[in-house]
């Protein structure tokens, strides 16, 4: 009977809906009652009846003024259980209505927001007669904007004024659940597309929960329905009584907030939690990893059970109704209506309360911080009053007097933390140099109070590393990536299409990777190797996703090209700080100005300076006929320049070389042009005079005496440079190789980058690490120095003659 109600609205009058609406419930309440579909499946039909009797409604309405054709440039929105497919037995229907001015078939001269008023004003009447308990539906427009003072309609282009700079935290929070559900859905749809940046966040932005905590709050203090609730002694009693399934405490809507909060977080970077549904989002967030299956079960099971609890309830009293019976009596007749034993029922219903507002609280509430260190005095004169601010809550960053008191306890935390580094006033100008730095402090600090344990992942970098505080100071939402289980995804990147945005969500991917795995070489999670492989797999995601965005940009979908990495990418070995050594090949019959207009849109994509700094550094150096030759090269001009004219430090830097990225056949060719370059037979001897020329070349220009008690890895005479060099040599001659020297040279560099230890003495190393360097360090760095030195003196020296061999390729 509901199916046949639905398919009947295809050819409904608006005369029709009362009775059409009293035959579906009829039929939906059989259904629900037997159990006979899934609760969802309830849910979804409840919505498209719904949806389908607003388009008779409105299309009534629109002929009735004697407007052309369908609704064309206008949309309504359901929010609420409606915009998420999830309606029940006597929902109200919660709407919206915007226009687009220049598609709406109504002159402006004729005062569009007024024709448009008139409309919703009778499609309201259609579904909701003055007066008439026979009404198909109870419309409620107060979640408009500004509803005390506006009419029924507003343009987009208000609406999204209003959203964008005038908008309060619930007006987000009601917009969660927005689906278009009558007029013209291809331009409410992409009205919803243009409000994304407003609803969903890049940055974790964790003032949600205080502002749904502080909503919940006002609904639990002042909502009439809840005044029983407010005089009980205890919020849940072991028998539900009088329970308000919707609005009191472990109810639905404790269940919503617990969705929405993590939704609103969280949906900026994982689309699967885009969804208006509370069930699906559930689903979604246990996917993310941002619940426990187990959790998200429990609470999809919760919110079914008082949905079909509530259903039965206003089939019971067919009307509006939430508050459950405060008799056995009236829960006898409940029970007897839903086949369900009474003290099961009643006892479920108290677990599942239990259980939902226990979640709730954990959420909304934050955890207690551990007192302020006792020994104020290990702070200077000049770090006190910092301190002091701290712990009345960051009055000095700008917070509101209102927000402080809660955040007292993260003051707290972190003069804890700092009072136990090794130098405690260094700390605290580092930290307070940062916090005053950032645009929107109170957001960042309500993130920290609402998660301590992010302090570890912000403190130690900004106290030990450079290179990771200028990452912080470029991109301070890395430590959201401490929150979410999932690693850095380039998805995030090509999930909008704007080339404008994609270039800053490179930054963004790049500089949250990088961070991630910086932190976790600090922290003991990944030896020297992991973070190697982690640095290099972070770069050919980042050249990958480069390529299409390139691609994409100019419109050439199947460009065929291959990126050759040289240098530490093409060791798999990047480096804190390291440039891309890249060579961008292309097949012979590409167009030539569009593989030159595609090297240089990369370049562009990879290093344009925006608001997160740059991807990363490009040196295009390496192509043939360096900075003079053409920045796109085909295949076949490589292999031949690379067989018949190329120089042995050519040959010298070509070791390392792979394929990053690129169309598999055309990377496979370039591979097979780099094997037959590097296995062909050569002239030894002159290879080996030519490496000698060059390494003197290198070493007057770049390399320099360093003690052995002091930091200099990669420039000093024997260091990682050298070895690097002569190794890619033995490579080439067949002699012994320099991997063991090389290794442990990188090793060191590793940690003398992220340190920020280049030039520094040994004894510099903080004692939070010092534990993880070798205990004799000045003569492993003088065995490593000597080792290299020796493979390199047993190459036979030879006499150089006139002939100048460039050597800015490999410097």
């Amino acid at each position: 009977m509901a199916d046949d109600a639905i398919a009947a609205l295809n050819a409904a009058s608006a005369e029709d809906l009362p009775d059409l609406k009293a035959r579906f419930a009829l039929g939906w309440a059989y259904l629900a009652l037997r159990k006979a579909r899934p609760y969802a499946a309830l849910g979804q039909l409840q919505s498209a009846f719904a949806d389908r009797a607003i388009n008779v409604a409105l299309q009534s309405a629109w002929t009735h003024e004697k407007l052309p054709g369908t609704p064309e440039g206008v949309f309504i929105l359901g929010l609420g259980k409606l915009g998420g497919h999830d309606l029940n037995f006597s929902s109200d229907i919660d709407l919206i209505t915007y226009f687009d001015p220049d598609h709406l078939p109504v002159s402006k001269a004729k005062g569009q927001a007024y024709v448009l008023d008139r409309v919703m004003k009778r499609m309201t009447r259609i579904l909701m007669p003055p007066n008439d308990p026979d009404f198909v539906y109870r419309v409620d427009w107060r979640l408009r904007p500004e509803a005390s003072v506006s009419g029924l309609t507003m343009s987009t282009q208000r609406a999204a004024d209003f959203y964008f700079f005038r908008a309060l935290p619930w007006h987000r929070l009601a917009l969660l659940k927005a689906r278009v559900v009558g007029g013209d859905r291809d331009t409410g749809n992409q009205f919803l597309a243009e409000l994304s940046p407003f609803l969903w966040r890049q940055n974790l932005d964790f003032r949600t929960i205080d502002e749904l905590a502080a909503l919940k709050s006002r609904i639990n203090l002042e909502h009439p329905r809840l005044k029983r609730e407010r005089e009980q002694r205890e919020p849940i009693l072991d028998q539900p009584f009088g329970f308000n399934v919707k609005l009191g405490t472990g109810g639905i809507r404790e269940i919503e907030f617990i969705t929405n909060a993590q939704q609103l977080i969280w949906g900026g970077k994982h689309y699967s939690l885009r969804t208006t549904n509370t069930l699906d989002a559930l689903d979604a967030l246990a996917s993310e990893g941002h619940l426990e299956r187990a959790e998200a079960e429990a609470l999809m099971q919760s919110y079914r059970d008082h949905r079909q609890l509530e259903n039965a309830l206003q089939m019971m009293r067919n009307g509006h109704e939430h508050v459950l019976p405060d008799t056995d009596a009236a829960w006898a007749k409940l029970t007897e209506l839903m086949g369900e034993d009474q003290h099961s029922l009643m006892d479920r219903t108290t677990s599942h309360r239990r259980q939902v507002h226990h979640r709730f609280t954990a959420m909304f509430e934050i955890e207690d911080a551990s007192d302020t260190p006792s020994e104020s005095t290990i702070f200077s004169e000049a770090s006190q009053p910092i301190i002091d601010d701290w712990t009345s809550g960051f009055r000095r960053q700008g917070v509101r007097a209102t927000q402080r008191g809660r955040l007292e306890p993260l003051g707290a935390a972190l003069t804890r933390r700092v009072s136990q580094a090794e130098n405690p006033d260094l700390a605290v100008q580092r930290i307070d140099g940062f916090l005053n730095k950032l645009s929107r402090s109170e957001q960042y600090l309500s993130l920290l109070a609402t998660n301590p344990a992010l302090l570890d992942a912000l403190i130690d970098p900004l106290l030990y590393s450079p290179h990771m505080s200028v990452l912080l100071e470029q991109s301070p939402h890395i430590i959201d990536t401490f929150l979410d289980p999932s690693p850095p995804s380039a998805r995030f990147v090509l999930a909008e299409t704007d080339y404008e945005t994609r270039l800053e969500r490179l930054r963004r991917f790049v500089n949250e990777g990088l961070f991630q795995t910086y932190h976790g070489f600090l922290n003991g999670q990944l030896d020297w190797r992991g973070l190697a492989n982690g640095l290099t797999s972070m770069a050919e995601r980042a050249i990958e996703t480069a390529l299409t965005i390139a691609r994409d940009d100019l419109g050439e979908p199947d460009l065929p090209i291959a990126v050759l990495g040289l240098g530490k990418l093409g060791q798999r070995l990047m480096l804190p700080q390291s440039d891309l050594d890249l060579v961008f090949l292309f097949e012979d019959g590409v167009d030539r100005d569009l593989a030159t207009k595609a090297v240089r849109r990369l370049r562009t994509i990879i290093t344009t300076p925006l608001r997160e700094g740059i991807a990363y550094e490009l040196d295009m150096r390496l192509r043939p006929s360096g900075r003079s030759g053409p920045p796109a090269v085909t295949v076949s001009a490589f292999e031949r320049h690379h067989l018949e004219t190329a120089r042995s430090w050519e040959h010298i830097a070509l070791v390392p070389a792979r394929v990053v990225a690129g169309t598999p056949e055309l990377s496979e060719q370039v591979e097979a042009v780099l094997s037959d370059t590097l296995t062909r037979p050569r002239d030894q001897e002159q290879l080996i005079s030519d490496a000698h020329y060059m390494w003197g070349k290198i070493a007057d220009e770049r390399i320099r005496d360093v003690p052995p008690d002091r930091f200099d890895t990669k420039l000093r005479r024997g260091g990682l440079m050298m070895a690097d060099f002569w190794d890619a040599v033995a490579v080439l001659t067949g002699e012994e190789r320099l991997i063991d020297a090389r290794e442990a040279w990188t090793e060191l560099i590793y940690w003398e980058r992220l340190l920020g230890l280049t030039g520094a003495p040994i004894e510099s190393v903080p004692e939070r690490y010092a534990a993880r360097f070798p205990d004799a360090l000045p003569e492993l760095q003088s065995a490593l120095q000597s080792r290299v030195i020796s493979a390199v003196a047993d190459y036979p020296t030879p006499a150089f003659g006139e002939t100048m061999v460039p050597i800015r390729w490999l410097t």
